[in-house]
Order: C-alpha cells, then structure tokens, then sequence
C-alpha cells in the first residue's frame, strides 16, 4: 500500500521519482514538483566508488532508495532528464528483478533507452573532461557550458536563476565522475520494453542539439523545443507526465 503522503485531491496517486541531468539537482525539475507536488520525489545521488560504472552504481543506489525515500512504497514511475533516464532505466530494470517495487513505467525525459543517445562527440569530450582539475572543470561549468545553454534555450528569470544556482553548487567530483559513466555506459539489450517487461515512454526535443533524435516508435517530440523541455515547454511536459501516469493507473 502506497502511504498516506501521496494521497492527493482523496485520489491514491502513484509517485514519480524523477532523476536529474549531468550536474543537476532537483531544481531541474522545480516546475514538474510545482505542478504535481507531493507526487513528485527528487533523490538525492549517492556519492559513487572510485572506478565504479553506471550499473554497480545503482545497484546501491537501489538499496539507498529503499531505505530511504521508496520505504514503504510498493508502486512507482521512474523518470529522468538526460543522464537521468540512464539511471531511471537501471534502476527499472533492478527493482523488477529484485522485486522490492513495483515499477509502472519508466519516463525518459530528453534521453533515450539505448546508448547510442551518446554522441561520439560527447564521448571523447567526457574523456577529456574526466582528466581535468577539479577547479578547471568548475570554472568551464559555470562559465563555458552555462553560458551555452543560457543563450541556446530560451528560459524565464526563475528558471535562469535555478540552472545559475546549479552550476554554482554542483559536486564537481561527482559530476567529473557521472561524465565519465555516461559516456562509458553499455545497457545491452535489457532496456527493450519486452526484456525489461516495464512500459518506457519518451519525450524529446526537435531540435536537441544534445541527445539524438530517437528512433523508437511512440515517441513525443516538441515542435522547436531544445534539450530543456522541462523547463521550456514545461506546460507540454507536465501534460505528457499526467496523461502517462494516468493511462497506465488506469489499468
């Protein structure tokens, strides 16, 4: 039984945990929690292991999200922004073996379910950046890679505000760390919705100057929309997260 917190309006609503970008935090996702509240659960990550790859990673990230923010849930989504759809589809695929949740639906938010939404571009910049002292790699962050997406997306003050703060805060050793497993990540063939035996739903950007267009059929795609959908085309987001959740909850 899914508890009391997440009642909502005296409807049982199942939660989404959404996992956020490369560097990112749960202000990534201010306006998904704004619209949907209590529903909406934003983890903190875990720090990784020296050497450790995106897969043994979640495996405690797993154990961490039981203990922690899953305690006592029995059904959930999972969802996630760019490197967040990686980690959403992991861990997907490790609680249905476990069996401790189960997962309704996976929802890829400006990702993908395979790696080839990892540019070959991307791979050797992440190689490269991996390498880098960590005062270089936030000096680049805040001034290099901010500035890119402040003049490529266009934002409100509010959302401005939050991706600034972002970049001011972030964990440079976890976001050197992250790069490095992502650019690195192997899923095989386990995320295909009839290996996984979990629904995967998608939405992208058209003009996505990050991750690849995706090939896989059923894919939302926004009209002039960039990587940060969440954000700029907030509205059509939010709408897309209700009509999923509320589809698959009806079944």
């Amino acid at each position: 039984m899914i508890s009391d917190r997440y009642q909502t309006d005296g409807f049982m609503k199942t939660p989404l945990v959404l996992f956020p970008g490369l560097g990112a935090d749960e202000k990534l996702f201010f306006e998904q929690k704004r619209h949907f509240k209590e529903i909406v659960i934003t983890p903190s990550w875990i720090a990784p292991k020296e050497g450790e790859t995106l897969s043994p990673y979640c495996e405690r990230y797993a154990e961490d999200l039981m203990k922690g923010p899953l305690a006592g849930i029995s059904e959930v989504f999972l969802g996630g922004f760019s490197f967040g759809g990686m980690v959403a589809l992991e861990l997907a695929s490790i609680l249905s073996r476990k069996k401790n949740v189960k997962v309704r639906g996976v929802l890829l938010i400006s990702s993908g379910r395979t790696n080839q939404i990892i540019r070959t571009a991307f791979k050797m910049q992440a190689a490269f950046g991996s390498m880098f002292p960590n005062k270089l790699m936030q000096l680049i962050l805040r001034k290099l890679m901010l500035r890119n997406f402040l003049n490529s997306e266009r934002l409100n003050g509010e959302q401005v505000q939050c991706l600034k703060q972002m970049a001011h805060s972030i964990d440079i050793r976890f976001f050197k760390w992250s790069l490095k497993a992502c650019a690195q990540w192997t899923p095989g063939v386990r995320f295909i919705a009839q290996d996984l035996k979990v629904p995967i739903f998608e939405i992208q950007g058209e003009t996505d100057s990050i991750i690849p267009r995706s090939l896989e059929p059923g894919v939302v795609t926004l009209k002039g929309a960039n990587h940060l959908i969440q954000y700029t085309h907030a509205k059509e987001v939010n709408q897309w997260i209700e009509d999923v959740i509320g589809a698959q909850d009806s079944i």
